[in-house]
């Protein structure tokens, strides 16, 4: 909890010192846009403990691969720089090992989340029709956040509902013919350690595995 006190302060701080820079050229339009987006994701591993019948134990280390994510926003650009956008955003990471003290148990399953957020952004325009930087912080609520385990015909699942993460964002936007335009961020996603309960397959709970991923993303944007 300190930690995640911590990061949103620094958050809160950082958006601050960007919101009294001087703008260097504003002149964007106004109006509405939609996006769409693919992104890759990584996932530090984690250590955490299962409570339950699934017979893992305690001291697991999970390890990840590369994940996949998708999503897609609908946002309004003020005209003076500012925007404010709600994505939707699905990512999942694979399991790449799960260790308990060292001894390998499974290597099938992945850690996977479908979050809603509200973003703020602040857009610096260089040069007309030329690329715009940006950077932003959006707070999600977490639809649902879930862990599956698979061990032969066996599938384990652990989810919860209803957090609360923070986002920070940088990127540029770099137009193309028309009113399209192609994006590039960065995002930084931190949801912190939160405690799992038994979905399907399992009961009990797994106490408490960290979800703290960073994502690269391209997308496509139309402006109305």
């Amino acid at each position: 909890m300190t930690v995640n006190r911590t990061f949103f302060s620094c958050a809160l701080t950082g958006c601050f010192a960007i919101a009294t820079m001087p703008a260097l050229a504003q002149s964007e339009p106004q109006g509405f846009y939609v996006t769409a987006y693919a992104q890759a994701s990584r996932l530090s591993s984690t250590s955490f403990d299962e409570i339950g019948n699934a017979n893992l134990g305690a001291g697991l280390k999970a390890e990840f691969d590369a994940g996949l994510g998708l999503g897609g926003d609908i946002g309004y650009k003020y005209g003076n720089g500012w925007a404010a956008e709600f994505e939707w955003n699905w990512r999942r990471h694979e399991l790449k090992s799960l260790t308990r003290r060292g001894a390998s148990t499974v290597n099938e399953g992945d850690f996977a989340s479908n979050i809603l957020f509200v973003n703020g952004l602040r857009h610096f325009t260089l040069s007309e029709g030329g690329w715009t930087p940006y950077v932003g912080l959006g707070v999600g609520w977490v639809q649902e956040i879930d862990f599956d385990i698979n061990a032969g015909a066996t599938e384990r699942a652990w989810s919860k509902q209803g957090d609360i993460g923070v986002q920070l964002i940088g990127g540029v936007e770099f137009p193309l013919a028309d009113a399209w335009s192609l994006t590039a961020d960065v995002r930084l996603l931190r949801l912190g350690k939160h405690e799992l309960t038994a979905e399907e397959g399992v009961t009990g709970r797994l106490a408490k595995p960290g979800y703290n991923p960073l994502s690269v993303q391209i997308g496509v944007r139309r402006r109305f």
